[in-house]
């Protein structure tokens, strides 16, 4: 057996291991294996605590993965008590991190365990705790991102989905009024708004399906011109409606491009409709979708205002996931969806934009993009 100021140069040594571990298994693995170069044992086990101060076994060694009922109530006894203790052929050692008990360890064999081998193991479980505690608030911490992580994107479907039911709602009404009073005007409006809405559902659930880390886009010939006229005539009634002047225009000649149309048109859509929500009373406010050739090898879409425009500071966190500028009326899926395709088809993004002069995207893309397996 070593001597105790060996064991405490080396508990030194290992605990500075112990603190650039950063796996919560392999610090338990590594501790239990180290307490059992200095303190030879037949089975040991790790016990954690809960908020409520409960027990349960995270690892064993050299032994079955249960513990005995007795050792269970002994070890219970020992994380109350909160102290080092040998009772018999058991070593009970409290895990204790910044005055706070997380746990207790209990090594078991044949023969009694000496004063000396309690103090040692004492000093081991000490730097141990320290390093295990750190983990856990880490782990802790990702929990509780990930939570509010859940939170939000929860929002923000709950606030696109309420959206749509609007429509859904208003389609609905149109068309019973068109049954109960036949009126074919109503009935038509009613079911041409629900097949908008149905659009705009299926638009949405894509958006939500892109954004898995899994998803592929599927490449496709793309008639650009006919992508942006589909665009125009979706946005026609809500551009009236708001007193914006829409502008689009794709070039004469526009050949065929590879790429995924629909997750092409929803980024244009998102784009639009950012720009229809930064207007303010606007007395001439205008949008204008184009879409040009650069080269035999690249295409370019622009999305341009003469909105409210941006400052440095918002143009710079733009494309964070869930940024969003509008309070509890934006939920940021918009731009994620846009800079998600954009990297997905292999192209990039631009933004100019100043305070009081308006914006512009201008997406460039590549004419031949395929999907990377």
């Amino acid at each position: 057996m070593t001597n105790p100021a060996e064991s405490g140069k080396a508990t030194h040594e290992i605990g500075r291991i112990y603190d650039a571990i950063s796996d919560k298994n392999v610090l338990i693995d590594f501790f239990l294996q180290t307490v059992l170069q200095f303190i030879p044992s037949s089975r040991g086990y790790l016990f954690l605590a809960g908020p409520d101060r409960r027990l349960w076994l995270e690892s064993v060694i050299l032994t079955a993965k249960e513990a005995p009922d007795d050792l269970i109530a002994a070890a219970r006894g020992a994380f109350e008590e909160g102290k080092p203790s040998a009772k018999g052929t058991r070593l009970f050692l409290p895990l204790i991190a910044r005055n706070s008990s997380i746990g207790v360890v209990c090594f078991e064999r044949d023969k009694e365990f000496t004063p000396e081998e309690v103090g040692i193991g004492f000093n081991f479980a000490s730097e141990f705790s320290g390093a295990l505690k750190n983990i856990l608030l880490f782990e802790e911490n990702i929990k509780m991102e990930r939570l509010a992580a859940i939170g939000q994107t929860m929002a923000m479907l709950v606030h696109e989905i309420k959206n749509i039911l609007q429509l859904a709602k208003f389609s609905d009404e149109m068309i019973r009024m068109g049954i109960r009073e036949h009126n074919e005007k109503f009935l038509s409006r009613g079911m041409e708004k629900l097949g908008k809405t149905l659009k705009d559902m299926d638009g949405f659930i894509w958006e939500v399906a892109g954004l898995s880390k899994d998803y592929q886009l599927e490449p496709e010939a793309v008639n650009v011109p006919a992508l942006v006229e589909e665009l125009r005539r979706d946005l026609s009634e809500r551009a009236e409606a708001c007193q914006v002047k829409l502008e689009f225009e794709a070039e004469e000649n526009f050949p065929e491009v590879r790429g995924d149309s629909r997750s092409l048109y929803r980024a244009l859509l998102n784009l639009v409709k950012n720009a229809f929500e930064a207007f303010k009373n606007h007395p001439s406010a205008r949008i204008k979708v184009h879409a040009r050739v650069l080269d035999q090898e690249r295409y370019e879409l622009t999305v341009e205002d003469n909105a409210s425009g941006m400052s440095d500071e918002v143009k710079a966190r733009l494309f964070e996931e869930f940024f969003s500028t509008k309070g509890k009326r934006g939920t940021g899926l918009g731009l994620m969806v846009v800079s998600r395709t954009v990297k997905m088809h292999q192209g990039t993004i631009t933004v100019e934009s100043k305070p009081g002069t308006g914006t512009k995207f201008t997406l460039n893309l590549p004419r031949n993009f395929a999907s990377r397996k």
